[in-house]
């Protein structure tokens, strides 16, 4: 058995760290085995012995805000650690594939950003960026550290994430940690447990897609291989050519040792963040699974990961704190033309769902800040405000308008439908004047047509002359609606619906 020989704080617990305020606070490293080791921050002082294998966790009683730097330390009978600027406020983690993994560095705010980190504009913000790891097992350790504010240090940070957080921070006046842990097109069945893999029905799909995919492995890297070779001579022939070449390489298929294998992010990106004291997780993933076998059973899918998140959060400290239904937010899939017909608007349905059948869930609508051609847009900073937002609201209890116009009911009056929603906020608008788009109409023989879309109050009337006895409206039930043009007051799109189940 290994077993620690030196006194150690987890990464989690180096410089310019930020603890949660108003719980419970775990605190954790290793030492040598049956060692007492003491930790004291903001004026208390808690103690606990070292196991055989050397691993102790104490827990500090709740702390309250604190944007002054303060040390914590760690002894133990022959050594001790220090650890400066330290923080107390908000701590989340920002999860996903690559639309979250996406830095700030590549979004149409990035300039602004470097402007604003290099004037010292985030003195209250602090960012942990988990490196991109796969196991089979729960991994224990991340080798990483919090990070200040600095312009390379933004450039590098989840947009998203980053962009939620100094919103935050600016709008609640409270520092914000920000624990990173995503990595580019990994499918959700990458961040759920061992345990849900292997049982959970909700998990029956991925079981069974990756049965499959074990046994066509052989033949799948052979046409990897050769899709590679094609590729690097396409390159070489027009790097010497002097041609531009803007071809993706082909992916190589996931097996039992990838990176992105099912659970094994989860075991080696979330297990070693438990039981660290977090406010809440936001989530920008899912175009992974916006196809056949995955879309149609995402929020069963997320659902499985939320819970294994919540509990295992608590399970890592032994007992030592209650479990938390914490925040999770995701943001639904924005605009874009190369998704699939059937999938893209499923999943979006499917992430509204999510939030509407969930436990202190939410979810943001991007569908006006996608780009037709490119599946990472840049334009990042309003969704992580939306974020923020949602947060501001739910999550704390401020009184705004934190979503734009969601379904609530259809009502046929004659040749028109009738559509009313919720969160009107200051009431229903049209973004720039015209007449509202991208709304279908069908009768029924359930052949969906354009229809004319008016707002009548707190309400949309729908009619088409083509549908004279209507029975069922979608609402940008396409992959890219183009210039969606309908919102709140607040300037909030309304999430994508139908009010059919056809």
């Amino acid at each position: 058995m290994w077993t620690a020989s030196a006194l150690d704080l987890h990464p989690l617990f180096t410089d310019h760290a930020v603890l949660q305020q108003d719980m419970q606070v775990p605190v954790w490293g290793t030492a040598k085995a049956g060692e007492l080791v003491t930790v004291e921050f903001s004026g208390q002082k808690v103690s606990s012995k070292a196991d055989e294998s050397g691993a102790w966790m104490v827990v500090l009683a709740p702390l309250a805000m604190n944007a002054s730097p303060s040390a914590l330390t760690a002894s133990a009978a022959s050594e001790s650690i220090a650890v400066e600027g330290v923080l107390v406020g908000e701590v989340w983690v920002a999860s996903g594939q690559s639309n979250m993994g996406m830095t700030v560095g590549r979004t149409f705010d990035a300039e602004s950003a470097a402007r604003a980190a290099e004037s010292g504009a985030y003195p209250n913000l602090r960012l942990f960026r988990t490196p991109v790891e796969g196991s089979d097992s729960r991994a224990s350790t991340v080798d990483t550290q919090w990070s200040l504010p600095t312009a390379p240090a933004v450039d590098r940070f989840s947009a998203v994430a980053f962009f939620f957080g100094a919103k935050l921070a600016q709008d609640r006046s409270v520092p914000v940690g920000l624990i990173q842990a995503a990595n580019g097109g990994t499918n959700a069945y990458s961040w759920i447990n061992s345990e849900t893999l292997e049982s959970d029905p909700a998990a029956e799909a991925v079981r069974s897609y990756w049965a499959a995919a074990l046994k066509n492995l052989p033949e799948s890297m052979e046409r990897y291989k050769t899709a590679l070779a094609k590729f690097r001579e396409k390159a070489k022939a027009a790097k010497e050519n002097g041609e531009s070449f803007s071809e993706r390489a082909p992916r190589e298929p996931v097996g039992p040792d990838h990176v992105k294998r099912p659970a094994g992010h989860y075991n080696a990106m979330v297990a070693p963040l438990q039981p660290y004291a977090i406010r809440g997780a936001i989530w920008y993933q899912g175009e992974a699974n916006s196809r056949v076998p995955f879309y149609s059973g995402y929020k069963d899918l997320m659902f499985a990961l939320v819970e294994d998140w919540r509990a295992d959060w608590a399970g890592a400290s032994g007992g030592l704190i209650e479990r938390r239904d914490f925040p999770f937010y995701l943001v639904q899939l924005p605009n874009f033309a190369g998704g699939s017909p059937e999938g893209w608007p499923g999943i979006r349905e499917q992430m509204l769902h999510f939030w509407q059948e969930g436990k202190n869930t939410g979810m943001v609508v991007a569908i006006d800040k996608g780009e037709a051609n490119d599946i990472h847009p840049r334009d990042k900073k309003p969704v992580g405000e939306r974020l923020a937002r949602f947060a501001r609201a739910d999550t704390y209890g401020e009184n705004i308008v934190y979503s734009g116009p969601i379904f609530e009911s259809l009502r046929i009056e004659g040749d028109k439908a009738r559509i009313a929603f919720t969160y009107l906020g200051g009431g229903l608008a049209s973004g720039d004047g015209e007449p509202l788009r991208h709304f279908e109409i069908a009768g029924a023989d359930q052949k969906f047509v354009p229809a004319s879309a008016k707002i009548e109050g707190d309400a949309v009337v729908v009619k088409s002359e083509l549908v004279p006895e209507p029975r069922a409206v979608r609402y940008a039930w396409t992959t890219n609606p183009e210039e969606i043009n309908f919102f709140n007051e607040e300037g909030l799109p309304a999430s994508p619906f139908r009010t059919d189940s056809w």
